[in-house]
């Protein structure tokens, strides 16, 4: 069994390898080619916060060290990105469908700009939120700990905490956005005979949405088992959610990149009225 974490470790490294050209690219596309709408500065946001999470790998095999300034920062970026990802991605479903159900109202106010200024928030929240609970991670593995029971104030204080990060950081940001993009859908439906607003977008949420709470879920699942007293779950059992974490890091440029010619060609025929539906085309800079 003893196998198995240097197995995940080896595919880790192998996520790092592709996700950093990946992600990179992503970047360069969005940042040089894509026109400046509400969505793709929200979906460059997004790209940023893979990219900086895929580039932190090479921590994962110094953790490994037990030094404590390499498990500090490693926590603290998987934190941040946890929380920005699950935020940001939130932020994009409640977007579309504002994009959907007022049309009007978002082509006059859900401006690039504003969207910029709002993910600068989400940022700020983020980081507010993953200094305050990054450590619980660092803490399962202190060199001295001899078992893994906890006081009765700490254990206590660490439930809390993990119980804060699974709600806000997964449970909520799912049910956020697996009700506006239930609604994108069924008003997609009602009108088949006409496009939504920008498909491309959509199946790019159709897409993201359940791959990054699918591989985000093994990694809350690893914090409440934390809680019991067999300390072998820790060291072999935290490499595998970390490398779904890293997949999906991969699988998101897939989206983008799949999804770019769709897009392109959305955008030649948006000014056209018999193309689009009601909702016409997002403002852009």
């Amino acid at each position: 069994m003893m196998i198995l974490p240097h197995f995940f470790l080896v595919l880790c490294g192998l996520a790092f390898l592709a996700g950093v050209p990946l992600n990179g690219y992503v970047l360069f596309i969005n940042g040089c080619h894509m026109q400046r709408t509400a969505s793709t500065v929200w979906f460059l946001n997004r790209a940023v916060s893979d990219f900086i999470f895929i580039l932190c790998v090479p921590l994962r095999f110094i953790f490994f060290l037990h030094l404590d300034w390499a498990r500090r920062l490693s926590s603290t970026i998987t934190s941040l990105h946890m929380f920005s990802s699950a935020f940001l991605l939130t932020a994009i479903s409640i977007h579309r469908c504002i994009l959907v159900a007022r049309p009007q109202w978002a082509q006059k106010c859900r401006t690039p700009c504003l969207a910029f200024w709002e993910g600068l928030v989400t940022w700020a929240l983020s980081a507010g939120i993953s200094l305050r609970y990054s450590d619980l991670l660092e803490s399962l593995f202190p060199p001295a700990r001899p078992s893994m029971y906890f006081g009765v104030d700490e254990y206590k204080e660490r439930m809390k905490g993990i119980v804060i990060q699974f709600l806000v950081g997964f449970l909520i940001p799912l049910a956020l956005n697996l009700i506006p993009t239930l609604y994108i859908v069924l008003d997609a439906r009602l009108r088949r005979n006409q496009l939504i607003q920008s498909t491309q977008p959509l199946k790019i949420l159709l897409g993201l949405i359940p791959t990054f709470f699918l591989c985000w879920l093994p990694y809350h699942i690893f914090f409440f088992l934390s809680i019991s007293d067999r300390l072998h779950l820790y060291f072999s059992g935290i490499t595998f959610p970390y490398f779904l974490m890293y997949f999906n890091c991969c699988l998101t440029p897939i989206f983008y990149l799949t999804m770019e010619e769709e897009f392109l060609r959305y955008r030649q025929h948006a000014p056209n009225p018999h193309a689009t539906d009601h909702s016409g085309p997002e403002p852009v800079e």
